[in-house]
């Protein structure tokens, strides 16, 4: 199933364990400009020139209506499992070209350890073909196991609040050189991994304005031995400016954030996950857009041909 010299994707629309509905429903079959989110994630994939073929996780019925309906051809899709991780190592087996009852780690040792596969969720229905192009052409997986897009605040700018029209304000990483924003877009051999669990740790407490949230991932890299000490660092510093510049203290948070540089959030996720780790920028904005809420997701409606417009001038 790999193509030549190109890269397969997969997208995950699972409602399960962690995951978050829009309008008491899977926020994958949420309708924008007459197609749920879903279908836009696929169609940017399947125009991006670097991608070969796709995969969707989620519960497969209501998928396959979705793609039949929309006209969306060459998908393989992949009935969700319990949680993320699970609904993961069931696409990346699917992305290889394996059957659906091939277990994951029966593949470790074997030349599919060596094969990336690119990852996306199904609620940034702003992504483009270039912005996927960009981040897998920026990307080095002969020499890391796991690349994690990064887009700048300077660029997300653009999609704030302004002029009197309604914008998305993001969290953002305080690190030296820059504020970033994860832009939801993951390259991975997940084979190569030493801790592969850690990812769904971190998915299932992604969203650290939450105390309780902060404070599992602070004893879970705490406990976890001397593999986790440059990570427990980074995590601290990262928090610990985030928390300055939202209590109005910009300053103190930018003398704290220049403990951190840009190179140190992946040597940090590398210790985590047992991996080589690469933090790649990319330059549209639109894969960071996620609609993982109400209150976002409509201002994405309100300025979704007003975006794609802006996308579509920019190059990168």
């Amino acid at each position: 199933m790999q193509n030549a010299l190109k890269m397969n994707a997969i997208v995950l629309a699972g409602d399960r364990r962690a995951s978050i509905e829009l309008h008491s429903d899977n926020k994958a079959f949420f309708e924008l400009n007459g197609a749920p989110l879903f279908i836009h994630v696929l169609r940017a994939l399947q125009q991006a020139g670097q991608v070969g073929d796709t995969v969707v996780v989620g519960p497969a019925n209501r998928i396959k209506e979705a793609l039949e309906l929309h006209g969306m051809d060459y998908v393989r899709v992949v009935e969700q499992r319990d949680n993320m991780i699970e609904n993961f190592k069931a696409g990346y087996v699917a992305a290889l070209g394996q059957s659906d009852d091939v277990d994951f780690w029966s593949l470790k040792g074997t030349d599919h350890e060596r094969i990336p596969a690119l990852v996306a969720p199904c609620d940034i229905p702003l992504l483009t073909p270039a912005e996927v192009d960009e981040f897998i052409e920026r990307t080095n997986m002969h020499e890391y196991d796991y690349s994690i897009g990064v887009t700048s605040e300077k660029v997300l700018s653009h999609y704030h609040s302004s002029g009197g029209k309604p914008g998305i304000q993001m969290i953002y990483f305080h690190v030296k050189e820059d504020l970033l924003r994860h832009n939801n877009l993951h390259i991975g051999k997940p084979l190569a991994f030493d801790h592969l669990d850690y990812i769904e740790k971190m998915y299932e407490w992604r969203y650290q304005t939450r105390t309780a949230n902060i404070l599992c991932m602070f004893f879970s890299l705490l406990f976890a031995g001397w593999r986790l000490i440059k990570g427990l660092r980074v995590f601290i510093v990262l928090q610990l400016s985030l928390y300055y510049d939202r209590h109005g203290h910009p300053k103190l948070s930018d003398r704290v954030r220049s403990l951190i540089c840009f190179n140190r959030l992946a040597e940090g996720i590398g210790n985590a996950l047992g991996a080589r780790v690469q933090v790649v920028y990319t330059h549209f904005g639109g894969a960071a857009l996620d609609a993982d809420n109400e209150k976002d997701l409509a201002v994405i409606e309100e300025r979704y041909d007003e975006w794609v417009e802006y996308q579509s001038m920019l190059k990168p």
